[in-house]
């Protein structure tokens, strides 16, 4: 909504200087002239903001997309839900939706769990990449602190929010947490580092207890 209000202004007075800047008998030309080439030059960026005002959530709960922007369709996403007590400020009040630019468009606040979802993306083939390209999007709210193995990459922290400081982690492991990985709804059989992506894959991050 900003970045559409300041398109507008900015057309709004560049035309209102173009109009005032010649001589009287050219004023209206003039004007019209600079208004259509700013109208022009800016209608990518009122296309994408009129989208993302008027974008509504897929509410067909067996669709992927369910509760994401329909605006994300056919388009991959990357969701992080975040405890309720653990939740960064930024997103205690629902969960956003933020588009691949960094821009923080759509809130859910009757979501069934905090946090945000990033999406819009395109193209990719591996989870990582897309984990990666999500986190790059806001990355101090989303870093992550990871361990490699051989086998793959543990999540120890998503935006420094660790499961064995939400949860209580045994110490003999017969009890804990950890930050588990969904495809599109489902429990993830491989780690982020082998999913293979679809075109509209969305993956989601949660803590799940043991």
């Amino acid at each position: 909504m900003s970045t559409l209000l300041t398109t507008i202004g900015v057309i709004i007075i560049t035309t209102i200087l173009g109009y005032f800047a010649v001589k009287e008998e050219y004023r209206l030309q003039s004007a019209s002239v600079v208004f259509l080439v700013i109208l022009l030059l800016s209608s990518s960026t009122l296309s994408t903001e009129w989208a993302r005002m008027t974008s509504e959530l897929v509410d067909n709960d067996e669709d992927p997309h369910y509760g994401l922007p329909d605006l994300w369709d056919g388009k991959q996403a990357v969701c992080f839900h975040f405890p309720q007590d653990a939740t960064p400020s930024e997103f205690a009040d629902g969960r956003h939706h933020i588009d691949y630019d960094g821009t923080d468009f759509k809130t859910d606040k009757n979501w069934n769990a905090t946090g945000a979802c990033v999406g819009g993306f395109e193209g990719y083939e591996n989870g990582l990449d897309l984990l990666n390209a999500a986190v790059d999007v806001r990355p101090n709210l989303f870093a992550l602190n990871v361990t490699e193995f051989s086998f793959g990459l543990q999540i120890n922290s998503i935006g420094g929010v660790s499961p064995c400081e939400v949860y209580t982690c045994a110490d003999d492991f017969s009890s804990g947490a950890y930050w588990e990985l969904l495809n599109d709804g489902a429990y993830s059989m491989v780690g982020i580092s082998d999913l293979a992506l679809n075109d509209d894959t969305v993956v989601t991050w949660q803590i799940a207890t043991y």
